[in-house]
């Protein structure tokens, strides 16, 4: 059987080629914009960080499809499918290269943020000192730092597990649309990959939800936040990890009995 670790590395790969070229396109496509705006006269100091954060967001989308595009492409491959591993070992180790892939990406872009940040690193470092110490004259001083450091791991592991949760579904969407290729025909085929769409948009908007109202909660009482506002957000990592180990259990067994590879 093959290593988890020597599983990783051809997994991993591919996944980080499609993410190194999309960051060469970014970078292009960053220093374009700004020779043209210094074409037209229009460059004013923030104009770097700015156009650096507005192709941030492009970058983000356009990484998740296609490196979850590569993922799904691995559950139908044969190359992949005959590497001698266990499909539960196949699913979470393919799970987890493109994670490490994505993490490799958003640090690209937060070390392209820096950089555009520096014609204005005095400006944005008063700022920020300013902010932070007006936040803790008003804040809760005794527990002020331990909150900070709980609030922001948990947004960071609540963006993590919902990321993960939106990978599973889509996988769950291809591998369960693949088995109904076995014994539907295609009309019906393509009512039962509807019906899954709408099931797994429907999921996705209630976990936007919660989401939404857990960073909410925090925001509004981020000058007196107290250990169950702080907690919320744990909650709700375990809520939708619960949901992604789940729906893994289901993709996994789909992996087994039902997945065919086209190639």
């Amino acid at each position: 059987m093959t290593s988890f670790y020597d599983l990783l590395k051809p997994l991993t790969r591919p996944k980080l080629r499609i993410m190194n070229r999309i960051i060469l396109i970014d970078v292009i496509a960053i220093v374009l914009t700004l020779i043209y705006e210094v074409y037209r006269g229009d460059l004013a100091t923030d104009s770097p960080l700015g156009i650096t954060v507005s192709f941030s967001v492009v970058v983000g989308i356009v990484a998740f499809v296609l490196v979850s595009r590569n993922s799904e492409h691995l559950f139908v491959s044969d190359a992949y499918r005959l590497i001698p591993a266990s499909d539960t070992k196949l699913y979470s180790v393919n799970l987890l290269s493109s994670f490490i892939v994505m993490v490799y990406g958003g640090i690209t872009q937060l070390i392209l943020w820096l950089i555009a940040a520096i014609p204005f690193w005095g400006d944005f470092g008063d700022a920020f000192k300013q902010l932070f110490h007006y936040t803790a004259t008003h804040a809760d001083r005794p527990n002020f730092v331990k909150n900070m450091i709980l609030m922001t791991i948990g947004v960071v592991l609540l963006t993590i597990a919902a990321t993960l949760l939106l990978w599973v579904s889509l996988t769950l969407i291809h591998l369960s649309g693949n088995a109904l290729t076995a014994f539907l025909p295609d009309a019906r085929q393509k009512f039962f990959r509807f019906v899954l769409y709408v099931v797994v948009i429907v999921a996705f908007l209630y976990v936007s939800s919660i989401i939404d109202n857990r960073v909410d909660g925090v925001l509004n009482h981020f000058f007196n936040m107290n250990g169950s506002v702080i907690m919320s957000l744990y909650y709700a990592t375990i809520y939708l990890l619960g949901f992604t180990a789940l729906e893994s259990v289901g993709n996994v067994y789909l992996l087994k009995h039902w997945v065919e590879t086209d190639n």
